[in-house]
């Protein structure tokens, strides 16, 4: 994965062109029907174009930002697609999916151009690492899971949406070569996560809130920040936190530390205003397997009472929220109102009649609500969605995918293990402890509100991982770390 550090001379030159094109591409999509917030659409085509000509490798640091702008289809309705394609709501504004895009042309221009090759995904370096190999496992079970889907267009619909997923891991890894592109990615990490703070902070001290204004979110003042759920937003929280410890652990200089404990409080006081129970489990699970692989840990207990201490806090301040979290104590299925059982147990007699490929990926929801609607112990489909990852994706895929659902994170589980026994430094093994811990903070949260694969997060983390297990081999010699 080489990318040519080469500068054309016409860089300067493509730019102006690139910049002037989008504008009129702005213009006749937005100028019939302007108003201010068609603005914000513009800047941002901008930023993306000047982004991809001038610091291509920023590009994977522009997508966890632009991850965290999911609502941003909302901010102009009007751009908004009529209708809903394949289960979908599609949109000219997605910020994630406009970076996707940048991305994509900037590497296809890259291997046009030979500074980068396809050597990192030839069959002789796929079966090196299994995390290179195990997604494209993963989108054969979705062909196959839709060929006998009850649902072939939401299944043709998840199918695509994984493939867009994989797009951003694979074509990540280029503009991820160095531990500078690793330090930068877990920066903006950082910094996201503790503006997601101060944005919730905000919206729960004034009541204003950016998008999807439940009477659930409104009254329980339960901040969302830019996501269109508070779950969401607590699970994102759960993650920067890991990286910020890693960073507070990494550093010797005291004013660097200071930022890193300010960044705590903040992503704290955020995360226990989300009154998200499932981003607590996933805190305390996910810490667990950071304290194990962090090459030193004489902070992380110290973080770990901050963390906790500001998340009381904020949670003090609502007696609702503070419920919220007591009812943990009285276990999962009290905690969740009992109205999970019913979901489980529809989940299960799916299993049991189809247990090698599922109902097909995405049609949960609609084996529910047809084959299995005798499960449903209400008047109406209160929930039709199992809001259980494992149970998702045994119900969908059957054994076939839950085979590689396992071997997806217990590989995880274990590269962390192996680049913290490698001997590599220090550095490397602190964004390992970090990235492995986000890994299991996603797949613990997605137990609660079920979004796991179609979480973008979780891939650009896999990309960071296998980075860094490069790197490691790099360093240590190839061969080193087993694959």
């Amino acid at each position: 994965m080489k990318l040519d550090k080469r500068i054309s001379k016409d860089k300067k030159s493509t730019l102006y062109i690139l910049e002037g094109l989008v504008t009129l591409g702005w213009l006749g999509i937005c100028l019939p029907r302007f108003y201010p917030a068609t603005l914000l659409f513009l800047l941002y085509l901008w930023f993306l174009v000047w982004v991809s000509v001038e610091k291509p490798r920023w590009l994977p640091a522009v997508l966890v930002a632009a991850v965290t702008m999911e609502v941003s289809k909302q901010y102009i309705p009007i751009l908004i697609l009529p209708g809903r394609a394949a289960g979908f709501t599609v949109s000219l504004l997605d910020f994630f999916r406009l970076t996707q895009g940048a991305l994509v042309v900037r590497w296809l221009y890259d291997f046009r151009e030979k500074r980068i090759d396809l050597d990192y995904l030839r069959v002789k370096s796929l079966k090196k690492d299994a995390l290179l190999w195990l997604p494209l496992a993963l989108l054969g079970v979705y062909f196959l899971s839709t060929l006998f889907s009850v649902d072939v267009k939401h299944s043709v619909g998840e199918s695509l949406r994984l493939i867009s997923m994989m797009v951003t891991l694979y074509l990540s890894l280029p503009y991820l070569q160095e531990e500078q592109d690793i330090k930068r990615f877990g920066y903006t990490l950082i910094g996201v996560g503790s503006l997601l703070g101060v944005i919730a902070i905000g919206e729960y001290l004034t009541g204003w809130f950016f998008f999807n204004v439940t009477p659930a979110v409104l009254i329980n003042r339960r901040s969302n920040a830019t996501f269109a759920d508070p779950n969401i937003l607590a699970r994102f929280l759960v993650v920067t936190f890991l990286f910020t410890v890693a960073e507070l652990e990494r550093q010797d200089d005291w004013k660097k530390r200071l930022l890193m404990i300010l960044a705590i409080l903040l992503q704290g006081a955020g995360l226990g205003i989300t009154g998200s129970r499932g981003g607590m489990l996933a805190l305390g699970a996910s810490m667990l397997v950071f304290a194990i692989i962090i090459p030193r840990r004489k902070f992380t207990i110290s973080a770990m009472l901050l963390m906790g201490v500001s998340i009381v806090v904020a949670a003090l301040a609502n007696p609702v929220i503070m419920y919220r979290l007591e009812s943990l104590s009285k276990g999962l299925l009290a905690a969740s109102g009992g109205i999970r059982e019913y979901l489980w147990r529809v989940g299960i007699a799916m299993v049991r009649d189809n247990p090698l490929i599922g109902v097909g990926v995405g049609g949960f929801g609609v084996a529910f609500t047809t084959i299995y609607s005798y499960f449903n112990p209400y008047s109406t489909f209160y929930v039709s969605l199992s809001h259980t990852a494992a149970l998702t994706v045994l119900a969908e895929t059957g054994f076939i995918g839950f085979t590689v659902f396992y071997f997806l994170f217990a590989k995880t589980l274990q590269r962390g293990w192996e680049v913290f026994r490698s001997g590599a430094s220090g550095c490397l093994r602190f964004f390992s402890a970090g990235t492995v811990a986000g890994v299991m903070a996603i797949l613990i949260s997605a137990q609660g509100e079920g979004r796991l694969y179609e979480e973008p997060l979780l891939w650009l983390l896999w990309a960071v991982l296998i980075t860094v297990t490069h790197l490691t081999r790099r360093e240590q010699g190839k061969g080193r770390l087993d694959p």
